[in-house]
């Protein structure tokens, strides 16, 4: 009886494992539906099938966090939830050319977690910024040209430090997010709002040097470019608007 009991106690931690894993289908299933494979989101689409959005929200506000989740698990839905948030904010205000034709969007309490209403930026600076990994900034999309290509894929926790790894790798090499050469680095100005959270444990250079494919040095002219702020529809970007986000 003791063995059946251990077993089934094992079964169901399993099986609760389990459904934190798959839970972030809903969200996948809805991003390859909606997203190219250029992070091009189809909002026009989204627009007209609103009842996919709804049900992809309703998912996000039955998961209800945990204090007690690991540090993987926390990433994986916040930004999941953020990415899925995002949509939604372009949506309620739809039509728009920019994420920035929104009064205070990132200020907006409008995501419901868990009984509270809270923001796109509480979801980035009170929560995401404080678990302390600067891939985050690789992974989370404002809704705009010039942020890191939103994925069709959603994140999951037991993957997510290979999913960070290949969204640094991929953003850093972007050549329409970043020109970096070995006489000048031209940088997405993300590393210079956030700068303090790539150079916690090293300095900029070293950092970059993790993951970009040329590698550059104290010589290197550093810059960083104006911000793209276009919608990122599938119709690609219709204007730049060069602004801070904090």
């Amino acid at each position: 009886m003791k063995k059946i009991i251990i077993l089934a106690a094992f079964l169901l931690a399993q099986n609760l494992s389990l459904a934190q894993y798959t839970n972030y289908q809903f969200f996948e299933t809805f991003l390859q539906k909606y997203v190219d494979e250029n992070g091009k989101v189809n909002y026009n689409k989204i627009n007209k099938n609103q009842i996919d959005l709804d049900k992809v929200i309703t998912h996000f506000e039955g998961l209800k966090p945990k204090e007690n989740w690991s540090k993987n698990e926390k990433l994986a839905y916040w930004i999941n939830a953020y990415n899925a948030y995002s949509i939604k904010l372009v949506i309620d205000n739809y039509p728009i050319k920019s994420i920035l034709d929104i009064n205070n969007a990132w200020k907006i309490r409008f995501i419901n977690i868990d009984g509270s209403k809270i923001s796109l930026d509480d979801i980035d600076n009170r929560i995401l910024r404080k678990l302390g990994e600067p891939r985050i900034h690789f992974a989370i999309n404002c809704a705009s040209y010039s942020c890191p290509s939103l994925k069709n894929r959603a994140f999951y926790p037991d993957t997510i430090e290979n999913e960070l790894e290949s969204a640094a790798v991929f953003f850093i090499n972007d050549a329409e997010r970043n020109n970096i050469t070995k006489k000048e680095a031209k940088l997405s100005k993300l590393f210079d709002w956030f700068k303090d959270d790539f150079t916690t444990q090293t300095d900029l250079i070293t950092f970059l040097n993790q993951y970009s494919k040329i590698k550059i040095s104290d010589k290197t002219k550093i810059s960083f470019l104006e911000y793209n702020w276009s919608l990122n529809n599938v119709e690609g970007p219709v204007k730049e608007i060069g602004v801070a986000i904090n």
